[in-house]
């Protein structure tokens, strides 16, 4: 029979174990990390039709569901659950880029991000829309694309949204769950939906 008394014994103990296998389970931890990070860099260069910088740093696995045109410059960081997906199209990263988690980026035609970029987590940037016309089913319609071109040291909060053919310009903020239908000039913040300018940065 088991009473309080007992109960406490046992958690006792099992903290007396959790402690003393804690450093062992840190060891482990920090021995099997390089061992993750070669591994999703293997697998992500092996799936992409372009040059994958080993200096790569993965939070956790990222998503491709086909192979995909895809070049990561140096020191790039990517959150875990970040997808990539070109269909015909082409994604570039600058170096130094962190992209955070659940963020989502579709290339029809092409879709540039400069260096030092900051992309919060859950960001979408989609250079196609799906066609609207009425005498032909949803479902059946090609997309329309226009390449999208983000510059140098740009933040992009979470949330947001960038579409076709929109130019963002160097040092330019996008506020959280923005959505960027136009071009944003450089060093300036935008927020909204649709996204207008507010201030230059700073």
């Amino acid at each position: 029979m088991t009473g309080p008394a007992s109960r406490q014994r046992l958690l006792a103990l099992a903290g007396a174990l959790a402690r003393a296998c804690g450093p062992g389970l840190r060891l482990a931890d920090a021995m099997a990390r390089p061992v993750a990070r070669f591994w999703r860099y293997a697998w992500l260069a092996a799936r992409s039709d372009g040059a994958i910088h080993p200096s790569t740093q993965f939070d956790g696995p990222v998503q491709l569901p086909d192979r995909t045109a895809l070049v990561i410059a140096a020191h790039c960081r990517l959150g875990r659950d970040v997808f990539f997906e070109t269909a015909g199209g082409r994604i570039t990263l600058g170096s130094h880029v962190r992209i955070n988690m659940g963020s989502v980026l579709v290339s029809h035609a092409s879709i540039t991000i400069g260096d030092d970029c900051l992309i919060g987590e859950y960001v979408s940037i989609r250079d196609a829309n799906h066609g609207t016309a009425r005498s032909v089913p949803m479902r059946l319609q090609p997309h329309r694309a226009t390449p999208i071109v983000i510059g140098n040291n740009v933040w992009i909060g979470r949330g947001a949204v960038v579409l076709r053919g929109v130019t963002v310009g160097d040092g330019a903020v996008i506020a959280a769950n923005s959505v960027v239908t136009r071009d944003v000039a450089a060093g300036c913040l935008v927020a909204g939906a649709p996204a207008r300018p507010i201030s230059p940065v700073g």
